[in-house]
């Protein structure tokens, strides 16, 4: 029962697709914290998931809820303080490596812009990241 429990609950608690424009999504700048806000979008028929947070230099870091070499297991990460931990192999990864750092079980890269008062990533880049969600 709690293998079943868990990974429904965690679908369940995926914050809702950010807004999405034509050719890009966009996630107000004010809802981005140091505690990671995790999003979806349907790419073709595939549910693309990425998160958002804030390093602590300030900045804002994306990436795919995937990396490059647990992705199979579609377990993604979790959040604990200031680290990102693969749900699958237990790494963990200091969120100021979070979009920096690509490879291995480092959670994949996502470019994002901030525009005024939004983080604007392009579908074009979650569009790559199909391939992880298959």
């Amino acid at each position: 029962m709690k293998r079943i429990l868990l990974p429904l609950l965690l679908l369940l608690a995926l914050a809702p697709a950010a807004r999405a424009a034509d050719d890009t999504v966009s996630i107000p700048l004010s809802d981005v914290s140091d505690s990671a806000k995790f999003y979806k979008l349907d790419v073709d028929g595939v549910t693309v998931k990425y998160f958002v947070i804030k390093a602590p230099d300030g900045t804002v870091r994306s990436a795919l809820d995937a990396c490059d070499v647990c992705f199979p297991e579609k377990k993604g990460y979790k959040q604990s303080g200031d680290v990102m931990v693969c749900v699958n192999c237990g790494q963990k990864f200091h969120v100021s490596r979070v979009g920096m750092v690509k490879g291995g079980c480092n959670p994949h890269p996502l470019p994002n812009k901030v525009e005024g008062d939004k983080v604007v990533i392009q579908k074009s880049d979650l569009a790559q990241g199909v391939k992880y969600f298959k």
